[in-house]
């Protein structure tokens, strides 16, 4: 590769996760889009705060890229979370908000009980990283440089900047993709998908959960092996998170209490026919 200074590796996409979000005392609304409110939690400074301290001794540079990277990043998963939301109103449920915050995004909805439709709400988020990803291939062959997934072509200058921010977004949007759709450790989309194929193939939501707790766990620690190799803390902060968040599912099978569980509470409806009373982010 070319020689000179790199910033450090930039930290994991958040996930689009599909658990009970930050309270929403803790955020502000920013705008609405489509009539769907989009609140900003008060912790994103903090965030964007600590991208800048991690690329400051690449000076003025490393500082601008790391702005720009938020920019990227967060556009990125709001176009995600609106994939989910006009999903939803499209198999007839209620889309309520989207938050962003640290760890990604949040689209809170009322989900239907049919698996299927369940499962198109769940998949339209990743499948927004497909036209994205497209967007930014084209956007990175007009660099000049070479189109390269896992580091870019050229040290990060002034001239170079513009081809940085095509490899972050394209980055970005194949990082999502992946990690959404094919890990299925809860709260990530694919929890969504492995849970209602369960479903549709005849499985108990006790099976389910415990298919899906068996499957957590190993992704977990292979998650935990790529955070602690890239020297990521904020991925090792997420691995973490996914961790209690699969100690909970656990917990509340063990109990046998998944209907109080974000990812079982509307397999059994409770508000009417169809459709569950009680609103679920994904």
């Amino acid at each position: 590769g070319a020689a000179g200074p790199r910033p450090p590796p930039p930290p994991p996409p958040p996930s689009s996760a599909a658990c009970q979000p930050p309270p929403q005392e803790w955020s502000v609304r920013a705008c609405s889009i489509f009539g769907i409110p989009v609140f900003l939690h008060f912790s994103l400074p903090l965030f964007l705060g600590f991208l800048c301290l991690t690329h400051a001794r690449l000076g003025a540079i490393g500082i601008i890229f790391a702005v720009c990277y938020a920019a990227v990043l967060f556009l990125t998963v709001t176009v995600h979370e609106f994939g989910h939301c006009l999903a939803a109103q499209k198999v007839g449920c209620r889309a309520e908000r989207v938050l962003l915050w640290p760890l990604g995004g949040l689209a809170t909805c009322v989900m239907p009980t049919n698996p299927r439709d369940r499962m198109i709400v769940a998949a339209a988020g990743p499948a927004t990283h497909l036209p994205m990803t497209l967007c930014w291939l084209i956007l990175s062959a007009t660099t000049g440089y070479p189109i390269r997934f896992w580091s870019p072509a050229v040290p990060l200058e002034a001239s170079s900047l513009y081809h940085w921010l095509c490899w972050v977004g394209l980055y970005i949007n194949v990082l999502l993709f992946v990690f959404n759709l094919l890990v299925p450790v809860f709260p990530l989309d694919g929890s969504q998908l492995l849970l209602n194929f369960l479903l549709l193939r005849g499985a108990t939501p006790a099976r389910a959960a415990r298919i899906i707790i068996l499957v957590s766990v190993p992704m977990a620690v292979l998650l935990a092996g790529w955070a602690l190799v890239n020297g990521n803390s904020l991925g090792c902060f997420l691995v973490l998170w996914l961790c209690m968040q699969t100690w909970r599912l656990h917990q509340a099978a063990a109990a046998g209490r998944l209907e109080t569980h974000p990812l079982f509470v509307d397999v059994a409806p409770r508000g009417g026919p169809g459709m569950s009373g009680q609103a679920q982010a994904v």
